[in-house]
């Protein structure tokens, strides 16, 4: 049985679903492919994409986009909560990104 968590912001409510492996797939494959970065993943960069957010809530990119960032992050804390793995995956995959821009910035600056 998938985790689920209800939330509420203000008199709203939602339920944060536990994402299946398919679904990370599809959010994990879309990753780099030239896709447009939105504003919410630019907002909170080190966090799960708002494509996972998007689908654990079951709402559309532009739904998520009325919410003001301070609901949005209660949003993401609750998807995380529901997702730790995958939540933990775009944290390594994030840092493995940091470390290699590090690496080719140190390359130019030698070869500079």
């Amino acid at each position: 049985m998938r985790k689920e968590k209800p939330f509420k912001i203000g008199d709203k409510k939602f339920t944060a679903r536990e994402l299946r492996v398919k679904q990370i797939v599809t959010i994990t494959d879309s990753l780099g492919k030239d896709a447009e970065i939105s504003d919410i993943d630019m907002l909170f960069p080190d966090r799960l994409p708002s494509g996972a957010l998007a689908m654990s809530l079951g709402m559309t990119g532009e739904e998520l986009a009325e919410y003001a960032p301070s609901e949005i992050e209660t949003m993401i804390d609750a998807v995380e909560e529901v997702n730790p793995t995958f939540a933990g995956l775009m944290q390594r995959l994030a840092n493995l990104g940091r470390a290699a821009l590090a690496v080719q910035k140190s390359k130019e600056q030698s070869a500079g």
